[in-house]
């Protein structure tokens, strides 16, 4: 019986989610047992794309060689895979999108601390030119399947891999980080909102939910795909396994998702004091991993 033929490849991004591919320990031998890995940019310095059955993608599109490799993948693979946040959402990239390429080029070429460059040289020969906006894997071609995460967990690139592998349908829980966690909720309105460094010490309950504590989580509005692994060791969800039931085609908004259970739980909480409580940066907290992908972000591409 043939094996079946894995292509990889990485667009914009940090490698961790190729990595991660790695964190599936004893089971990639379940995956090598049935597929053969024909391209893959982290094992071998392959330059031609050939023909796959199934292709995994991570990194969202930043720059027009991420949209040819896209489209290059696409050609050659039966089955598109979007692995992790920024290939499904444009994560953490993506708040990149509330500012131009133009600051963006200035704050890291001439204005950044540590940066000697006095005569505000950027570097453009040989270089890709910037797409106008971070986006998500599907804003160029087709994705067959999405699997989040920043990055996702062991478990679930093993179950999607090998799902793949046999012909099965990838059966994901339509559940939000609450169910899983264990922590202990009595739906109690909170009167002040915290910063997460003002956790430390004994001033943190570790069995009561986060945000019955005053402390901003967005685990009611994310996919549960992760089994709360972060609130069960101590840290507040930030949202990176992306919104509960996405569509590419409308988009979600789970920012304000957030500021409507916040409003809820915090309504005697003065306003300075819930902006406080995001370090005056509420984006890079209600959208940090899918700011490109949420109705907010569409909204102010419209906008330009």
């Amino acid at each position: 019986m043939s094996k079946a033929r894995v292509a990889t490849e990485w667009l914009m991004v940090c490698s961790g989610c190729h990595i991660s591919l790695l964190d599936i320990h004893e089971a990639i031998l379940d995956v090598l047992a049935k597929a053969d890995i024909v391209r893959s940019p982290v094992l071998a310095d392959v330059k031609e794309f050939v023909p796959a059955d199934v292709g995994i993608i991570t990194g969202g599109i930043r720059n027009e060689h991420n949209i040819h490799v896209a489209k290059e993948m696409r050609k050659n693979c039966k089955i598109i895979v979007a692995l992790g946040s920024c290939a499904c959402f444009g994560g953490t990239p993506g708040l990149a999108n509330m500012y131009t390429n133009e600051d963006i080029f200035k704050t890291v070429y001439t204005d950044c601390m540590g940066v000697d460059n006095p005569l505000g040289r950027e570097p453009r020969d040989d270089v890709p030119p910037l797409t106008e906006k971070v986006t998500p894997l599907s804003s160029v071609i087709d994705v067959d399947v999405i699997v989040p995460g920043c990055p996702p967990v062991p478990e679930l690139i093993a179950t999607g891999v090998m799902s793949l592998l046999e012909g099965k349908p990838l059966d994901l829980p339509n559940q939000s980080v609450c169910e899983p966690c264990p922590r202990e909720k009595d739906h109690t309105k909170i009167t002040e909102l915290k910063r997460w460094y003002r956790s430390a010490g004994e001033e943190l309950d570790p069995d009561r939910c986060f945000l019955e504590q005053g402390y901003v989580c967005v685990g009611p509005v994310t996919w549960g795909l992760c089994d709360a692994r972060c609130t069960k060791v101590g840290v507040p969800c930030r949202g990176c396994h992306g919104p509960l039931n996405p569509d590419p085609e409308k988009g979600t908004d789970p920012g304000q998702d957030t500021t409507s259970f916040l409003g809820t739980l915090a309504s005697q909480v003065p306003m300075e004091e819930v902006l406080e409580a995001m370090g005056n940066d509420p984006i890079s907290i209600l959208y940090q991993h899918q700011y490109p992908y949420s109705n907010l972000g569409k909204l102010k591409e419209r906008k330009e």
